[in-house]
């Protein structure tokens, strides 16, 4: 798609005008005149560098006190996501265009997917089963790479929705300028509000931002998918109009969960947060049948209304009693209307005993389960469509799809722990129980020896509770409130237990045990195991990657284990970590060790005549797998994709996707396409030269995996250079999120620090070093006729194509001359000089290699939306970066001013993380 240019810059000027009216009326006309000095200052040292000039520029930031720098940043913060919401507007706008035009349609869309496998002639059965198969589960996690508040969301979408009132307008009619007013009055809100939080943010806000998502635009944007769809099949393939689809959309979270590295996350966490989700979703659900009840006003006395209507009037007739108390002919000849007020009034109930733990009275008239919810709806919509098609087709039908997705849990929570926390707690139980030998001192075929048996043995095991650790105690209690809260609010509560860091296949027969003690599993009358969650193991670093082929047939030799998958349609979860295997190996042999996993994931299930539903942990920017959702799905190894993908929406890219419903409806059109095109690779033949191309990719991994290791595992002083030369020391200190930043104190390391402040201390100091380094050296390694060979890979294998891509995109973000400026925070001129001497040695090798590649001579040609996207965003991120390093110094001193009146410098550190957050995107 391409963006009308001009009236994309119009815009975002005119909301860069109202801004610059709102600070120099809040902040006074000499901070604004010192923005407009530093903006003009670095646009001209893009046109037209001069050394002189930029010193001027940056003895101006040193001269400015702490307040200052804190209006500046705020004035370009609040600019970045102006631009950014203008940028999604026009690209909304431009979508509404092109399908007002018939027969256009943008890559990703149903319509354009669906041409696409009909040109491909894979066969009206071939997309019915392809259809039948599909289920994409997006998974919010809480790694937020920014500190903006729910307020400042809420101001920015409203903008978002003022915004589109322009675009429907002349500029010269009243309607127009009441939209700007209303602009520049929101403006002043943002202004004039705090955008960052002033206290780091508990489990709670962070449950709470995710659920944001689910009331401004899921819940509208799911049903709309459904519809959209449909219509592209009636379009594409009417052989298959009435194809009844399936529930092929559902979410999953980790945000109250995820208990990996954050103490913050309990087991009264977890039940706070599930308690949140239901009453969300109750209450939504509570707000459409009031709406339907004002459109299902149809008489009895004029169209013919099902008898199965009445009788379940009279199914419900104390509460049908009770609601009519006061006029018990109410609704007397609208019988759709009186049963709505009884499932209001049944859905309340249901939202009262959940949210009082099944201790309430309302339990009498509560559903006993999201599917007699559905009964009910369903008994309404078969009887409307017999008389009025299009009623039963709008609303009604939008509610139970919503029903069906979300049931009354509205997003299956998975939990998630490291694999070691589990161990301990075993050793712990066995240590305190007769006739169990010492679990520590078991190897992997002891261990597992001994968790099968017991998990053979029919009951629940014998516990002594006074006499276990603190982490015993608490991941036990945890399985009992997995256990209430599955009866309480239903089947589909959780989704899996997915244990990080697996290493061994007795690692997943510790959590079977450990939900013995709760009847999370159980052993039926003819020796069956089953479990309530399915065990996920994620393989995270690129050793835990290599180490599946020996793994998971491992674990499916075991007769207990395979039977457990019989009661879950054999189906095996498994998750793939994209954020530590890069930060371990580099991007290169992350990337070509995360396609070798699945390809032998699929090689062992077809062995074992099992089916594998694969996770994909991908973060924001690209080093952690981020990039298009459609892109990476769609181009994942031929044969690996049966339908199901769940993959995980972190950090800003929760905000980016689902912060407005036409860009959720898109965002999600775009994954469910990628995994229809992933599925139907194997009604496809693949490229003759694919073996060919993956030895040269593995090639390339080898290469690139010694580059990135020579610097981060084996230069002395790298991470003291790291910690000085970027911002990662503070992010830990800031408001951005509940999980701790370094597993360890202490200066950080490739095993203490966590995988995103590893690519979010880089991307601020504009290196981006975990997208590409590496890359540079391995393509330099190859052949002239290897070349040739990758060239060729670029045009026929889509997975080679869209990891250039995505690596050219991460790498243009970088920024040797800010990168260069940053590293001079680092104390030591020998080990500065050496590392950033290196590391521009490895910059200079990938662009000269990357534009051979792709035969251009200037990154991003044949990208030129984001090409341009970036270009007028640098010249203002450049201002932001110098601050920051202003900033950096001036904490670093660690002196305090006798100034009371001054603001800290954590204040407007944390802002200028946030401002080149939501400049940068992706950062995270």
């Amino acid at each position: 798609m391409t963006i009308h240019h001009d009236l994309l810059r119009d815009r975002i000027r005119l909301m860069g005008a109202l801004l610059g009216d709102a600070i120099s009326r809040q902040a006074g006309e000499n901070t604004l005149q010192t923005i407009e000095t530093l903006r003009q200052g670095f646009i001209q040292e893009r046109r037209k560098p001069n050394a002189q000039h930029k010193q001027s520029l940056i003895e101006l930031i040193a001269s400015l006190d702490n307040q200052t720098l804190k209006n500046v940043i705020r004035g370009f913060s609040i600019y970045f996501s102006l631009a950014n919401l203008c940028e999604e507007s026009a690209l909304s706008e431009q979508r509404h265009t092109q399908r007002q035009q018939n027969g256009i349609c943008w890559e990703g869309s149903f319509r354009r997917t669906l041409q696409d496998c009909r040109a491909r002639e894979i066969s009206p059965e071939q997309m019915q089963e392809l259809l039948e198969q599909l289920h994409i589960t997006p998974v919010f996690t809480a790694h937020p790479t920014e500190a903006r508040r729910r307020t400042t969301m809420n101001n920015l979408q409203s903008l978002f929705r003022q915004n589109q009132q322009l675009n429907q307008h002349p500029e010269d009619s009243p309607a127009y300028q009441q939209a700007k007013q209303a602009i520049a009055q929101t403006i002043d809100l943002l202004w004039s509000s705090d955008e960052v939080r002033t206290r780091k943010p508990l489990v709670y806000d962070e449950i709470n931002n995710g659920l944001h998502y689910f009331n401004v635009s899921l819940f509208s944007a799911i049903p709309q998918i459904y519809r959209n769809l449909e219509r592209a099949i009636a379009d594409t393939y009417p052989e298959l109009q009435s194809l009844n689809l399936p529930t092929f959309l559902t979410f999953g979270s980790w945000i109250g969960g995820d208990r990996d590295g954050n103490p913050y996350v309990t087991h009264q966490t977890t039940e706070q947060a599930v308690l949140m989700h239901a009453d969300t979703v109750l209450n939504h659900y509570q707000q459409c049948l009031e709406k339907l009840r004002q459109t299902l006003i149809h008489s009895d006395t004029i169209v013919n209304i099902d008898s199965a209507i009445y009788q379940r009037i009279n199914h419900y007739r104390q509460l049908d009693e009770d609601i009519f108390t006061y006029n018990p002919k109410d609704y007397q000849n609208e019988p759709y209307r009186r049963l709505l007020s009884i499932i209001l009034a049944k859905v309340k109930a249901t939202n009262t005993l959940i949210q009082h733990q099944g201790e309430h009275s309302a339990h009498q008239h509560a559903y006993a389960s999201p599917e007699d919810f559905l009964e009910d709806l369903q008994l309404i919509y078969q009887s409307v469509h017999q008389h009025d098609e299009t009623h039963a087709n709008g609303a009604l039908l939008d509610l139970i799809r919503l029903v069906k997705t979300c049931g009354f849990h509205l997003a299956a929570l998975d939990i998630r722990q490291e694999s070691s926390y589990h161990s301990e707690v075993i050793a712990d139980i066995f240590a305190h129980a007769p006739n169990l030998p010492d679990y520590q001192n078991l190897d992997e075929t002891q261990r597992q020896y001994w968790l099968t048996k017991l998990l053979s043995t029919r009951g629940a095991p014998l516990l002594y509770d006074a006499e276990l650790s603190e982490q015993t105690k608490e991941q036990l209690a945890l399985m009992r409130t997995i256990a209430k809260l599955r009866q309480l609010v239903g089947v589909r509560t959780f989704g899996s237990y997915i244990i990080s860091m697996t290493n061994n296949a007795s690692q997943l027969l510790e959590v079977l045990f450990l939900m013995r003690f709760a009847g999370l599993s159980t052993l039926d009358e003819q020796g069956q195991l089953s479990a309530a969650l399915p065990v996920a193991p994620l393989f995270e670093t690129i050793e835990d990657l290599k180490q599946i082929e020996h793994i998971l047939p491992a674990l499916l030799n075991n007769a207990l284990y395979r039977q457990l998958l019989n009661q879950d349609n054999d189906t095996q979860e498994i998750m793939l970590g994209y954020s530590d295997s890069s930060k371990d190996g580099g991007i290169i042999t992350s990337a070509w060790q995360l396609y070798k996993a699945q390809q032998i994931i699929t090689q062992i299930a077809h062995q074992f005549g099992i089916k594998t539903r694969l996770f994909h942990g991908r973060g924001g920017s690209v080093s952690r797998g981020g990039g298009s959702t459609h892109a990476a799905i769609a181009a994942q190894p031929a044969g690996t994709l049966h339908g199901q993908i769940k993959f995980t929406e972190q950090g800003e890219v929760l905000y980016a996707k689902y912060a407005n419903a036409d860009t959720a409806v898109f965002e999600l059109t775009m994954g469910i396409t990628g995994a229809l095109k992933a599925s139907s690779s194997r009604f496809v033949a693949q490229p003759a030269q694919l073996p060919q191309y993956e030895t040269l990719f593995a090639q390339l991994a080898q290469a690139g995996e010694q580059s990135y290791r020579a610097l981060t595992d084996h230069t002395e002083g790298f991470y003291q250079f790291y910690s000085q030369a970027t911002p990662v020391q503070e992010i830990s200190l800031l408001n951005i999120g509940s999980r701790p930043a370094h597993r360890k104190k202490g200066l950080p390391s490739k095993s203490t620090i966590r995988a995103i402040p590893w690519v979010f201390g880089w991307s601020l100091a504009r290196f981006t070093l975990p997208a590409w380094y590496g890359v540079g050296s391995a393509l330099s390694s190859l052949t002239p006729s290897q070349q040739t060979l990758l060239q060729e890979m670029n045009q026929h294998w889509s997975f080679f194509k869209v990891f250039i891509s995505n690596i050219e995109m991460a790498f243009t973000k970088s920024e040797t001359s800010i990168a260069q400026a940053y590293s001079q925070l680092c104390d030591d001129p020998q080990l500065r000089d050496n590392i950033l001497q290196t590391i521009l040695k490895e910059h200079r090798l990938t662009q000269e290699n990357l534009n051979t590649l792709l035969q251009q001579t200037q990154l991003l040609s044949t990208q030129t939306e984001l090409a341009n996207s970036l270009e007028w965003r640098n010249a203002y991120l450049d201002p932001i970066n110098y601050i920051q390093i202003e900033l950096l110094k001036r904490a670093r001193r660690e002196k305090t001013s006798n100034d009371t009146q001054e603001i800290s410098v954590e204040d407007p550190l944390i802002r200028s993380i946030n401002a080149l957050a939501a400049g940068l995107r992706n950062t995270g």
